[in-house]
């Protein structure tokens, strides 16, 4: 069986043609081999002699349920087909281990599957010391794909991908060698299942969390680990929860949430980099009452939480929360952050100069719009309280309409007239013909510059 699989391989190519594969080790041939989905390496098997079963040997399979969909209307041999296949890969050289198993499950809308073939296939996959499992139910809830048992005390696994399954509670979780988990969609059997999990993997490094659903009478999130790196929340437009973090090694942070009532970070000293929206549960409207004592405490633990950060990302929603906070209480000073981008919803530019203040050594700044600006913001850049001292780059990054044109100036004009040491800013006007975009660029050259050795530069 060796040498015939080695024969196959190092077939020599026929003709003229050049195999540039020929000479390529196997190890690297199936590494190659094992960034491609199954059905098109499956493929190459009516190449030649040579690649007629080099899909069995590539250490990884990632397989839509799909690919077997060939009619119009459901037949059972297309099932069975898919079943063929799967078990028949699972059983050839099943004594090595498997670098990737990845499976979509996608069916006929009115067919219910198998599932129990599902679990064995995951137990045959750890058995074979999977290290990267990705499992994404795609049947929206026709079908639930259960995680078994054996996945949580799997010794080998690196990277856990879960989308829209169902996650039992369990009493052990050990998984040792578990550094990446992504939970999107996962309904876990009860709240502390999800602690579970996370308390389990002692070498854990990236965890991202989008829409779980605990269950109805969960009140809280609560991830402690001592290794994790980098955490993601994006939380269901349901969701009323507490999210409790504590991890120590902390040095990236996501935040998008809508509805949560608090986010109590402890041990933040390591936090680097955030990216947040979030609004601590105002409502759509993001109605702050600076008499509420309770919320007010909220927001300023989680300032001081960001307060060491050097990269930020921050809507303009957060950001307007904070400036309402700002006018009963001091906001605390950021004197780590040198690059902040803000996503703005609206024309509320008159929060500018007050976060600028707070910002002390901001070196770069990039402003996002994603709605164009009205008249309502023609009047609003009065000045600073003071010069922007370190601010080197400025950037106007997503375009807005041609009649906001007045105004975006009055924004350029801004950062040029008090930025002490600004080198460079660059305005994006890719929405604008080119004879508006002339007059902009003529009314930006008799824009007075505080810094002479600064560059405008329009894209």
């Amino acid at each position: 069986m060796e040498e015939d699989r080695e024969s196959r391989v190092s077939a020599k190519p026929s003709g003229d043609r050049v195999d540039r594969l020929r000479n390529l080790p196997d190890c690297l041939l199936f590494k190659i081999l094992l960034n491609l989905p199954t059905k098109d390496v499956v493929k190459l098997s009516v190449l030649s002699r040579r690649w007629r079963n080099v899909w069995r040997y590539v250490p990884g399979l990632d397989l839509e349920c799909g690919d077997f969909m060939v009619r119009e209307y459901y037949d059972s041999s297309e099932f069975n087909a898919l079943l063929g296949f799967v078990y028949r890969f699972l059983g050839f050289n099943s004594e090595s281990c498997l670098q990737k198993f990845k499976l979509t499950v996608n069916w006929y809308d009115d067919v219910q599957l198998e599932t129990v073939h599902f679990t064995e296939w995951f137990n045959a996959v750890v058995k074979r010391k999977v290290q990267h499992l990705h499992i994404l139910d795609k049947t929206w809830g026709r079908d639930e794909v259960v995680i078994p048992p054996t996945v949580f005390t799997c010794g080998s696994l690196i990277s856990l991908n879960l989308y829209d399954v169902y996650l039992p509670n369990r009493e052990f979780v050990s998984l040792p060698s578990l550094k990446v988990i992504v939970l999107d969609a996962v309904v876990f059997d009860e709240d502390f299942a999800f602690e579970m999990l996370v308390s389990g993997c002692p070498v854990l490094e990236s965890l991202s969390v989008n829409k779980i659903n605990l269950n109805d009478i969960s009140e809280s999130v609560q991830v402690s680990s001592q290794s994790l790196l980098s955490f993601s929340y994006v939380a269901d437009d349901d969701d009323y929860l507490e999210v409790v973090i504590d991890a120590p090694r902390l040095h990236y942070l996501k935040l998008n949430d809508k509805r949560t009532a608090s986010f109590i970070m402890k041990n933040h000293g390591s936090l680097l980099k955030a990216d947040i929206d979030f609004v601590f549960n105002l409502g759509s409207e993001y109605m702050f009452d600076p008499n509420y004592l309770p919320t007010r405490h909220i927001i300023r633990d989680f300032l001081v939480g960001l307060s060491g950060v050097k990269d930020m990302i921050i809507s303009s929603s957060t950001l307007q929360v904070i400036y309402d906070y700002s006018r009963c209480e001091q906001l605390p000073l950021f004197r780590n952050v040198s690059f902040l981008r803000v996503e703005f919803a609206d024309y509320r530019w008159e929060m500018l100069p007050i976060f600028l203040e707070r910002w002390p050594n901001l070196k770069s700044l990039v402003l996002g719009f994603s709605i164009p600006p009205g008249e309502e913001g023609a009047n609003i850049l009065l000045g600073p309280r003071r010069f922007l001292t370190s601010l080197e780059y400025v950037k106007i990054a997503k375009p807005m309409a041609a009649e906001a044109s007045e105004i975006k100036l009055k924004l350029v004009s801004y950062f040029l007239e008090n930025s002490t040491i600004l080198k460079k800013l660059t305005l994006c006007l890719r929405n604008f013909r080119e004879k508006e975009e002339s007059v902009i660029v003529k009314k930006l050259l008799t824009i007075p510059r505080l810094s002479p050795s600064c560059q405008v530069f329009v894209l």
